[in-house]
């Protein structure tokens, strides 16, 4: 009875969260629990937030000159979603295709083994449009898969993005996608473990005020 009760009480806090829309540029908004940290490395946008039940992210890359047809969409998702799997040594769950706002993607669940201080559940979501590649994230852990499951479809879910042009034809190198994949798994798991250690460092720092003021 005590678990079912502390079960509907984390249900009810996932339900009250106040969640709000990020624009993400002129053409696309997703929704986070809370307001998103954006960094950017090179060209790509980051976005990144995180609760009690995991860690979402969004990274936004502009193709440039480079242009995909319709029929080089799943050489080019397959290349970057095995660089995402090999930079974190990653174990394939599941993958398959997907569509939203009417834009074919491609999306997978995996377990990342390479760090065990970070989720190692995670659930990828990648498409294109307007000559954007965006990469949808949601990291959480394998013990909390079914609570964590409502905010994962609500982050999924809420994506909006409209079209301004139709994809181009032009022919591109899989093994740069694989490439592109890869670094954003390091860049990504390289900004959470400095999240951590800054969240560590403040918890420290906190609790060391709290002993002195209470010695004192």
């Amino acid at each position: 009875m005590k678990y079912l009760i502390a079960l509907l009480l984390i249900t009810n806090l996932t339900y009250s969260q106040e969640w709000s829309e990020t624009k993400l540029n002129d053409f696309s908004s997703i929704k986070f629990p809370n307001k998103p940290e954006k960094t950017i490395q090179n060209t790509d946008i980051y976005y990144s937030a995180s609760d009690d039940y995991g860690v979402y992210l969004v990274m936004i890359r502009n193709l440039g000159n480079r242009k995909i047809s319709e029929s080089e969409l799943p050489e080019f998702y397959e290349g970057f979603m095995n660089g995402a799997l090999k930079s974190v040594s990653g174990e394939l769950i599941k993958q398959n295709d997907f569509k939203t706002n009417g834009i074919n993607g491609n999306e997978m669940i995996y377990l990342a083994n390479s760090n065990p201080q970070l989720p190692n559940l995670r659930h990828k979501r990648i498409f294109i449009a307007n000559n954007n590649l965006i990469s949808c994230e949601f990291w959480t852990n394998k013990d909390i898969e079914q609570l964590a499951s409502i905010n994962k479809e609500k982050f999924f879910n809420s994506i909006s993005v409209s079209i301004k042009k139709g994809i181009e034809t032009k022919k591109k190198e899989t093994n740069s996608e694989y490439e592109s994949g890869f670094l954003f798994g390091k860049i990504i798991s390289f900004l959470l473990i400095i999240g951590l250690i800054i969240g560590g460092i403040l918890l420290i720092r906190k609790l060391t005020r709290k002993k002195n003021k209470n010695v004192g």
